[in-house]
């Protein structure tokens, strides 16, 4: 519609060009939970997410209430991406799909590639591991035994279970995806980075997973001292002066703590892990507190309501006992040592909302695209300069994105 009839290309066309852009080069962010964008209105907005109730089933005839716990955590609208293009009139008299090809693809493609790799980044709280660190996971089995461990954790298994993996375990995977390959696949090949499923996930290959560098620990690390229920633990057994003994990201189990079946409460039989979310460092004796996530609760932990009474925590009790004074602590994977990481997770463990930017009320040449089924939304604004007769137009996704449920994300270790 540009060239017929020796018409510019609209601002309107040209937005929607560049969302149509950023929502086919999405890869990762196509596979979160979407429905936060209504809550928000602006930059800097944050709100605080209400955490399923969760009860515990009691035995016999007289009733046991169950106490109703609000746990929030907070979700902000943190991040913004923009890109600046400056083209002539003349340029908006090419037809949208050259126009698009010189300006627009490159541009959309860079911010897409942000939005993702933040989506990615999120997933460095992921606690819950499998496979080996050192070793790329290249067989069916890999991901059969990663999927065995997220439903022992009681992870949804409903059709919306994801495998987002590095390009070099996709290339491993490949023979495997073809021994699966079915004609009703064709289909869905349509889709950036789909590579089809293996073990009930949908596989997509992403270069923007980050890769996780273990902390210069060493000694032979042991708890320290009576432990009690939450996110702090004393430690010692450290090399001594280790300024990044653990980094933010490093996963360690403890001796004697098992995870829980958060359905049935039984064990799971499998060592609890936890993950690192502030930097560690030992002092001249090899003492380290570590602070982490999940926090522990053995079913006795409890907190305070807004009226000042204790209740119960039982229903989310997520480990067998509590760690034992000298238990053994084991890190995965060896010291300052790079690992690729892949990552399985159900829809609802990540939340992402892109919020719609108010058009600036002074700007002459204003514009928003948005599209309903994906809820992305970009806004477009531009400056003319008569001197060079140019005109630079400024493109801008503000969003927020977080791992909101770590329990349904599983990292994958690689090579």
């Amino acid at each position: 519609m540009a060239v017929q009839n020796n018409n510019l290309l609209t601002d309107d066309v040209i937005a929607k060009e560049a969302l149509r852009l950023l929502k086919n080069n999405l890869v990762m962010s196509k596979l979160v939970y979407r429905s936060y964008e209504k809550t928000f209105g602006k930059v800097g907005d944050t709100i605080s997410l209400k955490l399923p109730y969760r009860v515990k089933a009691a035995d016999g005839r007289v009733l046991v209430k169950q106490p109703m716990v609000d746990q929030t955590i907070p979700f902000k609208i943190d991040k913004q991406h923009h890109v600046g293009l400056e083209y002539t009139v003349k340029d908006k008299t090419l037809d949208i799909q050259q126009f698009s090809e010189r300006y627009l693809k490159s541009a959309m493609i860079q911010i897409a590639n942000l939005v993702d790799l933040n989506s990615a980044l999120t997933l460095k709280k992921a606690f819950h591991s499998s496979g080996t660190p050192g070793v790329r996971p290249s067989k069916f089995i890999d991901f059969a035994n990663a999927g065995a461990k997220q439903t022992t954790y009681a992870v949804p298994n409903d059709g919306m279970r994801h495998a987002v993996i590095d390009p070099f375990t996709c290339a491993s995977l490949s023979d495997e995806v073809t021994k699966l390959f079915k004609e009703s696949m064709v289909e869905a090949a349509y889709k950036k980075g789909y590579k089809g499923p293996v073990s009930d996930y949908g596989t997509y290959e992403s270069q923007n997973l980050p890769k996780h560098t273990v902390g210069d620990y060493s000694g032979t690390p042991l708890v320290a001292g009576v432990i009690a229920n939450g996110n702090t633990m004393t430690t010692d057994g450290w090399g001594n002066s280790i300024a990044s003994l653990l980094t933010v990201g490093d996963v360690f189990t403890v001796d004697g703590v098992f995870g829980v079946n958060p359905q049935n409460y039984n064990t799971t039989g499998l060592l609890q892990e936890f993950v690192i979310t502030e930097a560690a460092a030992s002092d001249g004796s090899g003492l380290s507190t570590l602070t982490f996530s999940p926090s522990m609760n053995d079913g006795t932990a409890t907190t305070t309501n807004a009226a000042g009474d204790t209740i119960s925590l039982k229903a989310y009790q997520n480990i067998t006992a509590l760690p034992a004074d000298n238990a053994p602590i084991s890190v995965m994977g060896a010291a300052s040592t790079t690992y690729e990481q892949n990552y399985l997770f159900h829809r609802d463990a990540i939340a992402l909302a892109v919020i719609d930017l108010e058009l600036p009320q002074t700007a002459v040449v204003k514009a928003r695209a948005s599209d309903p089924e994906s809820g992305l939304s970009l806004l477009m604004t531009a400056a003319y300069d008569i001197n060079e007769q140019t005109e630079v137009h400024r493109i801008d996704v503000v969003y927020g994105v977080d791992l909101v449920y770590p329990e349904l994300a599983l990292r994958l270790w690689g090579a």
